[in-house]
């Protein structure tokens, strides 16, 4: 085996987003190369590889690794794995200490948030990953394995990790798993919710109360739900609106966040007033902002009135002012919200001046 370029994590970050949950920020700029003879052939593999960062006493590694036979098979395969080593012997036998979940999000694009499976303990993964990301523009794997072996032609590579772990006791898992097995399984419920498309849904009056102010007026006052136990919801997609019962029920989502999903979801929680899964959605949304969707989101927040958020695009606009400005978004921005346009551009004017004015200092510090 020849190890042509062996590359590491450019940077890592861990942030703890809730109770129990962690996001690992991991960035590349480039991956490492392995060529490994295999009988006639050489296998070609690139690889991106963080050999460590801590989250609740556990030391984790991460790789993503593409593999592909050089000449001649195009087979491609691609593989992400996590694996868990305790920092000492007591944390290795502390259950509460190992991840639950783990799930990882690959350029921060939809199609590539990923749950992975248990490979056994301490260790997770996930086979044939979608193997185009980072691929060098206009190239597929084959021509890269063929044609070139430097790593520097890739794009630069993000990976969001979650870890997720148990933070109840077994009484309280228990408790809380055969709840939302109240609404899962549709056991006594006492309220219809009708939604688009002609699809139902039931559920139970006194936790909706408990769970949104909303629902609390709703089933509280001599309203007709309350009357009738009948419910219209078609302002809300009726997968959205599951997953906002599912979250009431239980606190937790049942499917995967998207870009697209958080914004919706934070919609329907917004209108029945469920602040944890508001925060949980911008949470996720500030992890996406990137210079083809930054506008959009600017956008949304402004709408929305979701500040953390739209001082956060407005920052990175700020910083990548000038690809942001070609992009077309940035046109229907300044027709459709010139007020938000207004404060981008202030936002790109001011970093720009500040970036002059630490340029003009460093000669005259040199020269002291």
């Amino acid at each position: 085996m020849s190890i042509i370029a062996d590359r590491k994590t450019d940077e890592v970050t861990v942030r703890r987003e809730r109770p129990g949950r962690f996001c690992i920020r991991l960035q590349w700029q480039k991956p490492g190369e392995i060529k490994t003879p295999i009988g006639d052939m050489e296998v070609t593999s690139f690889h991106y590889y963080c050999n460590s960062f801590k989250v609740k006493g556990g030391q984790y590694i991460l790789s993503i690794t593409k593999y592909g036979f050089q000449q001649e098979s195009k087979e491609i395969w691609c593989d992400a794995q996590v694996l868990r080593y305790a920092c000492n012997d007591e944390e290795d036998d502390d259950h509460e200490s190992r991840p639950s979940a783990v799930s990882m999000f690959i350029n921060e694009e939809e199609t590539r948030h990923q749950l992975l499976e248990s490979w056994g303990l301490d260790r997770w993964g996930f086979k044939f990953l979608n193997h185009s990301f980072a691929y060098p523009d206009g190239k597929e794997f084959t021509k890269i394995t063929c044609e070139t072996t430097n790593p520097n032609e890739w794009n630069p590579l993000t990976c969001l990790l979650w870890l997720e772990f148990d933070i109840f006791s077994g009484g309280e898992r228990n408790a809380l798993k055969q709840l939302t097995e109240l609404y899962v399984q549709q056991n006594q419920c006492d309220v219809q919710f009708n939604l688009q498309d002609d699809q139902h849904i039931g559920g139970h009056s006194h936790i909706l109360v408990a769970r949104s102010p909303v629902f609390a007026a709703m089933f509280q006052h001599e309203m007709m739900e309350r009357k009738t136990g009948q419910v219209s919801i078609q302002d809300i997609q009726p997968d959205i609106f599951k997953q906002l019962l599912h979250y009431i029920y239980s606190g937790r989502l049942s499917l995967l966040l998207t870009e697209t999903t958080a914004q919706r979801l934070f919609e329907a929680a917004d209108k029945y007033d469920i602040g944890d899964l508001k925060e949980e959605c911008v949470s996720f949304l500030l992890l996406c902002i990137r210079v083809d969707n930054v506008i959009n989101l600017m956008a949304w927040a402004h709408i929305h009135s979701v500040d953390e958020l739209k001082e956060e695009t407005l920052k990175f606009t700020s910083f990548h002012g000038k690809d942001i400005s070609l992009l077309e978004d940035w046109e229907n921005l300044t027709k459709n919200y010139p007020e938000v346009c207004l404060e981008a551009t202030r936002s790109i004017i001011e970093c720009h001046c500040l970036n002059s004015a630490e340029s003009n200092a460093t000669p005259n510090l040199n020269r002291q």
